[in-house]
């Protein structure tokens, strides 16, 4: 009878987790019936473009430096989580339901608009429906449960889903998140080692005083949360701070010419993959 070691054997179930994971957000009960739900499965050294690509984000991010010194530490020692992306095109809406939601009085000029002006949302391009991005979270939803039924640590990450939309992974979605799947230790994604080495007291402080004053205001994410303070907030951006602030329009270049460095080395392999 083979022996088996018992890491291993629960490292490579993480697979067939995933797997459940995905069949599970399709099987989601969607808001919509319109959303063309998308996904994909990344595991070992196809880790790296998306762990590069999230080391330049952290540099103008904190919450997402914690997930990028998970990933790259687990990576590293050789148990790295799999990585469920799931996603649609939330750029056209077919219900005309006229919401208002996505911030236009009705899905016509929505769709009239998106055709001409996409950009670079939070996790992907926009403007969005926003019935269709409930939908994805709905089946990410979905594809978290599937996981904890497993037993398996995971968390869904705007984070990754950013990561692998700018580097072109299911290139057909407008807005993808990523589940980190695994690894096989306990609340590996929630209560984080590396949270505690890699920051200081200080700086958890400073990121408490960042966020919970605007809470329900702005998206936390980040760790620098924009004020929600007029009707076009994301025009002319306004935030709370506590003491004085270094952080330049520099920086932010900086970071975008690195991430734009990334997209050139991984971008046409990646797209490579898609080709029919």
């Amino acid at each position: 009878m083979p022996r088996y070691d018992g890491k291993t054997a629960a490292q490579e179930h993480l697979l067939e987790v995933a797997k459940s994971m995905i069949q599970a957000a399709y099987k989601a009960p969607l808001t919509t019936g319109r959303a063309k739900l998308q996904a994909e499965i990344v595991t070992g050294d196809d880790l790296v473009p998306i762990i590069e690509m999230l080391g330049a984000m952290a540099k103008i991010s904190q919450f997402v430096a914690w997930d990028y010194m998970t990933l790259k530490e687990t990576y590293e020692a050789g148990y790295p989580p799999v990585l469920v992306l799931i996603g649609a095109d939330a750029t056209i809406s077919e219900m005309a339901w006229n919401c208002g939601a996505c911030g236009f009085p009705t899905c016509k000029e929505f769709n009239a608009y998106a055709r001409e002006n996409l950009g670079q949302g939070l996790v992907g391009g926009g403007p969005s429906c926003n019935w269709k991005i409930l939908d994805v979270g709905i089946a990410c939803d979905w594809a978290a449960a599937a996981a904890w039924q497993h037993n398996v640590d995971n968390r869904v990450q705007g984070s990754t889903g950013s990561a692998a939309k700018t580097l072109g992974y299911l290139p057909e979605a407008s807005s993808i998140l990523g589940i980190s799947v695994g690894p096989c230790k306990e609340l590996v994604w929630y209560s984080r080692e590396v949270m505690n080495k890699k920051f200081t007291y200080e700086d958890h402080i400073k990121t408490m005083f960042n966020t919970l004053p605007i809470n329900f205001l702005g998206f936390a994410g980040s760790g620098k949360p924009a004020f929600k303070s007029t009707d076009r907030w994301w025009e002319e951006t306004h935030f709370i701070n506590w003491g004085t602030q270094l952080e330049s329009e520099e920086r932010m270049y900086e970071v975008i010419m690195e991430m734009a460095e990334i997209v050139d080395k991984y971008g046409p392999g990646i797209a490579a993959k898609y080709k029919k």
